[in-house]
């Protein structure tokens, strides 16, 4: 199935080509809009970028502001992205960087750079450990706990 939208940035000639499945292109020129809506999208797509950066966290606060600090981090480099390859995606890490954090006794963020910094195959053999699984069990009862918590109705339930 063909993508809806395909989208192509240019950032020397700040232009972006947006080309529907049906063929259909559509081009903005991004240089060509004044300073302040230039303002306004730069600090839109920065707030959506460092947005995105802690949305895995799930109500973890010590994981979003280690994401949320490693992205400014990044940027602030010159990197748009953490070190990862051309279509590399991120592997999902957050569980098991808690899981080895809390057996470990270390801080997230320094369980987060170890697990990133891991291979696969590692990543695969912490996962497997029967420690590690029971703690990831743990991590996953406690955040239905908490959604449980949140949820409104329950004694409407029909049973």
């Amino acid at each position: 199935m063909a993508k809806f939208c395909d989208k192509q940035l240019d950032l020397d000639a700040k232009v972006i080509e947006f080309t529907f499945s049906d063929g259909t292109v559509v081009t903005a020129d991004i240089g060509a809009l004044s300073q302040e809506i230039q303002l306004q999208l730069m600090m839109h797509g920065a707030s959506q970028k460092l947005g995105d950066s802690y949305a895995s966290a799930k109500g973890n606060v010590a994981e979003g502001v280690a994401s949320l600090e490693k992205t400014i981090d990044t940027l602030k480099s010159g990197s748009w992205t953490a070190g990862r390859a051309d279509g590399e995606t991120k592997p999902r890490t957050t569980e098991l960087a808690e899981a080895l954090a809390r057996i470990k006794g270390i801080d997230i963020a320094a369980a987060q750079a170890a697990v990133e910094a891991a291979d696969e195959d590692k990543r695969k053999t912490l996962r497997s450990h029967p420690k590690v699984k029971a703690v990831i069990a743990a991590i996953r009862a406690e955040k239905a706990a908490r959604k449980a918590e949140k949820s409104e109705g329950a004694e409407d339930l029909d049973v």
